[in-house]
């Protein structure tokens, strides 16, 4: 067993979901230092899983995650390149550390263990913050008000509800398919219960269809393995049984709430996901083959968003689409041919299992309970992605790379199976400290530089904008490439205007925010928000001509935004003025 491996990545996982589930950079890298920490420890540790390792899926992943980082280090705007670059290299080691060194059952049972612990937590925040109202959070975070629905420790309800879909398959594949204690398969019975209560307080309707999905896809695996172990009679009435308390314990919890109600009946009319798809095609079309970079749906939705979207496009609502319009055919194609790989190699295993289980006399084991929960919540995630951005969310992606990790060595012990070619265990061994190495390095880097520029942001928000200058430079020092530590800058500087008693004072104000800018500019100058302000400030300069260009160049980012068009008539009132 290697606890210091195991301790080190339910730490992250732990960490991760209490900081928001990573959803900034900010919040991510600690956990992402945690997780390097493993990997480079993982150099003076046997590989226990190299010699029943899949090698076609460390093949597959090495091949398309090795494009996308390459793409992604060579996208437009560097600086919107590093979520996508951090995310990889952290799914990348969750994976390979699955897959080479926690392979017994007794390990893996115990990170499951840790998950189901953590989903629970959720479904407690979330019962909070539908009892209240008040859009309660854990340790001082705020999100949007979301009125009753829940979100957990997660700021989106989509996103909590993601998370809770793989933490109810993970829960019921314990009770029903693993050889745990029967007080372990109650505890886990009561994680069933608390995870797909979590999904219907989300109100999420893609999270009830895609929980739906897995579910699904949990009882065909089920009968298949009961069929193999030739006891499918009791058994499949047994499975439909266990699904038909849950479906109607979901009715009736909906009979009782008239806003999940109304949430259910809106679940296949007009929905704003349709206008953001448009988008993220157009998107595909200017670049189809190695698509337009990482991050650059940020501005790109802007230009081609529809003209009934008017708020900010910052991701397609859908992770596949994404992908598409980000990473072009090549991204899209590798990640199908990877998930399809690990899906097949865990199909195969699921049947091995219980051939070998009908041999022993034996009802089930964990290893098999772990292969069933990975595939179905796989499949499920899958269909998630279809419709939401869960997979840009590193605490529930990070989640993904463990079932990937569990598809792709999935080995019942005592099995006769072939080792993979020598080179290719060998290349996924040394790759794991490296990827610890880079990704550590990024961290102690990026950190610093994100932290201010984060405290820089909240003392916008408040309103206390010398405290925010003074964080925001910090930050540009520590980060000369964060064009939103600029941003911040410039921000404090304009909103101080106001505040300064003499003309003198407002002009310097002015001229050290349009400084800001522009350097923020230089780094990421298709993005409208700086363009915009920067034209005010050279308008409060009188450099109406400079103003016009900033605007005329914010307009071509994103034509069809209204708030845009009346900023600029103000600005030509100004200019007649």
């Amino acid at each position: 067993m290697n606890p210091a491996l195991l301790s080190l990545l339910l730490a992250a996982f732990f960490l991760i979901h209490c900081l928001i589930g990573g959803t900034q950079l900010v919040f991510s890298l600690p956990a992402g230092a945690l997780l390097a920490a493993a990997a480079l420890l993982s150099r003076r540790l046997p590989a226990l899983g190299a010699a029943t390792v899949s090698s076609r899926c460390l093949l597959a992943t090495g091949g398309v995650f090795s494009y996308l980082l390459v793409r992604a280090a060579f996208s437009p705007v560097p600086y919107l390149a590093r979520a996508d670059i951090f995310l990889l290299l952290a799914c990348l080691i969750v994976y390979l550390l699955t897959a080479l060194f926690l392979v017994t059952p007794r390990q893996r049972m115990l990170v499951v263990g840790g998950l189901l612990v953590l989903g629970m937590v959720h479904t407690l925040v979330g019962i909070v913050q539908v009892a209240d109202g008040e859009d309660f959070m854990l340790f001082g975070f705020l999100r949007a008000p979301s009125g009753s629905r829940a979100s957990g420790l997660f700021i989106s309800p989509n996103h909590f509800a993601g998370f809770l879909e793989i933490a109810g398959i993970l829960a019921l594949s314990v009770v029903w398919w693993s050889s745990r204690k029967p007080l372990i398969k109650v505890c886990a019975g009561f994680a069933v219960l608390s995870a797909y209560a979590g999904v219907l307080l989300s109100q999420s309707r893609g999270g009830f269809l895609c929980a739906g999905v897995s579910l699904v896809t949990w009882a065909v695996l089920s009968v298949r393995t009961h069929t193999l172990k030739k006891s499918e009679g009791r058994s499949l009435f047994a499975i439909l049984l266990a699904l038909a308390v849950l479906v109607c314990g979901g009715g009736w919890f909906t009979a009782q709430h008239f806003d999940l109600q109304d949430r259910l009946a809106t679940t296949f009319g007009p929905d704003i996901r349709l206008v953001l798809w448009q988008g993220a095609l157009e998107q595909f079309r200017s670049a189809p083959v190695l698509g337009t970079g990482a991050g650059t749906h940020l501005y790109l939705g802007r230009l081609y968003r529809q003209p009934e979207l008017q708020s900010d496009p910052i991701h397609a609502h859908s992770d596949c689409l994404e992908l598409l319009a980000e990473y072009g055919l090549v991204g899209a194609v590798g990640m199908a041919v990877f998930l399809a790989l690990h899906a097949f190699n865990g199909w195969q295993a699921i049947g091995r299992f219980a051939r070998v289980l009908r041999v022993k006399g034996d009802w089930g084991g964990d290893e098999l309970a772990l292969a069933i929960a990975a595939l179905a919540a796989l499949v499920g995630f899958a269909a998630h992605s279809f419709i939401d951005f869960n997979l840009h969310i590193p605490g529930n992606a990070l989640v993904v790379a463990f079932l990937c990790g569990i598809l792709a060595q999935p080995s019942m012990s005592g099995e006769n199976t072939v080792p993979p070619p020598r080179l290719t265990t060998v290349a996924a061994r040394w790759a794991l400290p490296a990827l610890g190495g880079v990704l550590l390095g990024f961290a102690i880097l990026t950190w610093p530089g994100e932290y201010f520029t984060e405290w820089a942001r909240i003392g916008l928000r408040n309103e206390e904008y010398s405290a925010a200058a003074a964080r925001a430079k910090r930050a540009c020092r520590l980060d000369p490439w964060n064009p939103f530590a600029f941003f911040y800058l410039g921000e404090a500087h304009r909103l101080a205007v106001p505040q300064q008693p003499e003309y003198v004072g407002r002009q310097a104000s002015r001229a050290g925010a349009e400084q800001a800018f522009a350097a923020g500019l230089r780094l990421f100058p298709q993005d409208e928000n700086l363009l915009v302000r920067r034209g005010q400030v050279l308008d409060g300069l009188g450099r109406f001509d400079e103003a016009e260009a900033s605007f005329q160049a914010a307009l071509a980012a994103d034509p069809r935004l209204e708030v845009l068009r009346q900023l600029y008539e103000q600005h030509r009132e100004r200019r007649r003025d």
